[in-house]
């Protein structure tokens, strides 16, 4: 092996090496944002009746962990053969796109509530949510086929070599995925300026809000993959890839989280009283199906405005 060739394989097992350290720093914001949402969570969450808000709810909470358990193997190992590596990498995609497809679909899910549940919405929202995703799920497949691995001349440095792939298809995944994340955002903005246009409802305010801000934060890190993929040297191409992961997770089940806080709280009640809060309040049924009885405990307040009825 050439200085060359050396010098180009050290740079690359250096940005693994950086990759690995940002995935262990997701994993840790994982683990940090769902023991600080832990009580918010008891009181909002586990006691609610179970339907596919909830359901959708704990896997995109939970199996955040397990989505990043073949990345960690697949960068920190030192042993693996490149029939490892393939069985490894492959699982591992396909979990990664699942995490963020769970959290797109609360995200849809939050989209079909706000309109109240309207069925030309609803079965708009399904097609584009299954077609966006489903093609989403073939283009990573064609990638995934398309790499080829040789044995690591670093195995201390470099646990996995590939020297072959056709990125392009990874870049079509990645923006299929923000197609789907603008989708959510232009039908959420159209439906808060055409049904509740002038509303005064903190419920209304926080739709706006929060859509806004976990749009935007969403689709920021999906088009920072994008410009990996088009200008990132090699090794550093997949970098965010998992931190997408970890913050649509902690996004979606934070803006959960907050709709059913309001719901509960009773701040939902705009200028036009009960009725507004009956409409707009169809989210908390949709995601979760609880009701606002004595029953059910309130969070200690982690969320803010949650303290009262």
């Amino acid at each position: 092996m050439d200085a060359v060739a050396f010098a180009e394989l050290v740079e690359f097992g250096n940005a693994q090496r950086n990759v690995t350290y940002l995935l262990v720093a997701s994993l840790a914001l994982a683990m940090v944002d769902a023991l600080h949402m832990l009580p918010d969570e008891v009181a909002l969450i586990w006691a609610a009746d179970w339907n596919v808000g909830k359901v959708l709810y704990l896997c995109c909470r939970y199996l955040v962990f397990v989505d990043l358990i073949p990345g960690l193997i697949y960068y920190m190992s030192r042993t693996l053969s490149v029939t490892q590596c393939q069985r490894i990498f492959a699982p591992g995609s396909i979990l990664t796109l699942s995490g963020v497809v769970l959290a797109e679909a609360l995200l849809y899910l939050r989209v079909y509530a706000l309109s109240a549940g309207s069925r030309a919405v609803g079965i708009s929202l399904g097609i584009l949510f299954l077609g966006l995703h489903g093609a989403a799920y073939g283009f990573l497949v064609k990638f995934i086929q398309s790499l080829e691995y040789v044995p690591s001349p670093i195995p201390t440095l470099i646990s996995c070599l590939q020297i072959k792939g056709e990125s392009g298809r990874l870049e079509v995944v990645f923006i299929l995925v923000l197609c789907s994340e603008l989708v959510c955002l232009v039908l959420t903005l159209w439906i808060l300026f055409t049904k509740y246009k002038g509303s005064k409802s903190p419920f209304v305010s926080m739709f706006y809000r929060d859509g806004l801000g976990y749009f935007l934060l969403l689709s920021a890190i999906t088009l920072g993959n994008i410009i990996c993929q088009l200008v990132a040297p090699p090794g550093y191409t997949v970098l965010l890839a998992n931190p997408q992961l970890v913050l649509h997770s902690i996004l979606a089940t934070r803006m959960v989280l907050h709709i059913r806080g309001l719901i509960l709280s009773g701040r939902g009640q705009g200028s036009s009283g009960a009725m507004e809060l009956s409409s707009i309040g169809y989210a908390a049924n949709v995601n979760l199906q609880v009701e606002a009885s004595p029953e059910i405990p309130k969070a200690p307040g982690r969320l803010g405005g949650r303290t009262s009825h």
